[in-house]
């Protein structure tokens, strides 16, 4: 496994081709850009999969939003498997009122997400 840490309290790790995007704290315009180019990066490389794992971030805004549905949109185009943890409040309500969780692959944690994104159902 091999780990990179970028701005903006995001973590890059890849274990067996899988990219894992950990995002600490709060999200907002000041670093969607990292969040952005952190999860398309990989998928315009071809990954195995990529995981936005959210499940430590404390507050999203609507520009995050937007890098979310990029990437599900970017993953889809190149047939990578993407997945989204996101067990808070925070991100998960706002989600449901744009009602952007019918669209995008919500899990409930990162192990549910990095098992769907490798194939293997856990729910």
């Amino acid at each position: 496994m091999t780990e990179d840490h970028t701005a903006s309290d995001l973590t890059v790790t890849t274990d067996a081709g899988i990219v894992t995007v950990r995002c600490v704290g709060e999200l907002d315009l000041n670093n969607a850009r990292d969040l952005r180019d952190a999860l398309l990066g990989p998928i315009r490389a071809g990954a195995r999969g990529v995981v936005a794992d959210l499940t430590e971030t404390t507050y999203c805004d609507s520009t995050v939003f937007s890098v979310l549905v990029e990437a599900h949109r970017a993953a889809a185009a190149r047939n990578v498997p993407y997945a989204i943890a996101a067990g808070e409040t925070a991100v998960v309500r706002p989600l449901q009122l744009l009602g952007l969780d019918r669209l995008l692959p919500l899990h409930p944690g990162s192990e549910t997400a990095q098992a769907a994104v490798a194939g293997r159902d856990r729910s």
